[in-house]
């Protein structure tokens, strides 16, 4: 007897209630490299599909029970096994059965007897075609993650933070979320002495020291060259400033450009606002953080000022007065970039803050 050799890493499923069709389909199947599982009836192949996810599955339409096409149903309604595609083995030729199984979410039929050389090759068209489709779905995915991403730093962009925040506001008006602003000390004189290529490499570095720092739900932001955004969901104003004080502290303690032969100490100066208390809207709410930020500046760099902070010690808590143009702004920015799908989790400018940038800065991420 011909010993069988796997030539292939596809698994296929056979139900039907038969027990000569599935031993020969699976012989077929078998001798062609193909590692092969069988069922003999609708329920038998649900089990099976409890622990299984096949590339491919052979049903029979006519099986007492649970029928073929009802068998189909319940497959293309789990999220498992919803893109296996599914290949009807019948003895009818009735129009109206082929038709129902192709509105179950049957991909193709075959009317048995049929020789071997025609299933083998309908089986290794629709493997081929499911393979291609789930290429194409992972490579869509891919490029619609990498849509939101900032290439610098590897941290989300601005049109992800604009969707994400107010969706999230949207769906949660209850829970807290901390905002922060960051924003590297003196980063001017960086490029000024070791040039753009290494300010950018600066950046990066520090992006990664930031990245590891934030857990699970929160996410970062490349707002425009050497500032950020940090969006902490869940989190209080206490929370919040906790957590950007141990981030600002880790960047104060790290050493940046080291493998490009330079040793650079950098800080940043950190501005926290939390919803709802600093902000009722998204807008408010970067409005807030940024108008922490520049009070953060003045007192004198490297720390991190909480915007109830600034009101109890007397300091400005007020926000610029045109502040309805960033609303202006932020808006136009939601509606270009539409409803598209978001990455799952699961999230360039160089001008230093200053008193009353908070709709400058939205004006400029839109631009």
């Amino acid at each position: 007897m011909k010993k069988r050799t796997k030539t292939t890493d596809n698994t296929i499923l056979v139900v039907d209630d038969n027990p000569l069709v599935t031993t020969l389909i699976a012989e077929v199947l078998g001798h062609a490299g193909y590692a092969v599982a069988v069922a003999a009836s609708g329920q038998e192949a649900l089990a099976r599909l409890e622990t299984l996810v096949p590339d491919l599955i052979l049903l029979d339409i006519e099986m007492p029970g649970l029928s073929g096409i009802e068998t189909c149903r319940i497959i293309k309604k789990d999220v498992r096994t919803a893109d296996t595609p599914v290949f009807f083995v019948t003895a009818s030729s009735y129009k109206e059965d082929i038709v129902a199984g192709f509105a179950a979410g049957g991909q193709d039929y075959i009317v048995k007897p049929s020789t071997r050389e025609e299933l083998l090759a309908r089986v290794r068209t629709h493997l081929s075609l499911c393979k291609t489709q789930q290429e194409l779905k992972a490579s869509r995915a891919r490029y619609r993650k990498l849509s939101f991403l900032d290439d610098l730093t590897g941290l989300y962009n601005t049109r992800y933070l604009y969707k994400t925040l107010q969706r999230y506001l949207d769906k949660y008006p209850d829970r807290a979320v901390t905002a922060s602003f960051l924003d590297i000390d003196s980063f001017k004189q960086v490029v000024d002495r070791h040039g753009h290529l290494n300010g950018s490499r600066a950046i990066a570095e520090l992006a990664g020291v930031i990245k590891p720092l934030l857990p699970r739900g929160c996410y970062g932001v490349s707002y425009g060259g050497d500032e950020f955004v940090l969006i902490l969901p869940g989190r209080d104003i206490t929370a919040g400033s906790r957590l950007v004080r141990r981030i600002r502290e880790a960047i104060a303690a790290s050493r940046f450009l080291v493998a490009h032969g330079l040793d650079l100490g950098l800080t940043v100066s950190c501005g926290v606002a939390a919803y709802p208390e600093n902000g009722h809207t998204m807008v408010d709410l970067l409005g807030t953080a940024d108008h922490a930020l520049f009070e953060a500046k003045r007192q004198g760099k490297n720390r991190v000022v909480a915007y109830g902070e600034m009101q109890a010690d007397g300091g400005s808590g007020l926000l610029p007065p045109d502040r309805h143009r960033a609303n202006s702004s932020v808006q136009d920015v939601l509606s270009a970039v539409g409803a598209g799908d978001l990455p799952a989790h699961a999230t360039a400018g160089e001008e230093q803050p200053r008193a009353g940038a908070h709709p400058r800065r939205l004006q400029r991420a839109v631009k």
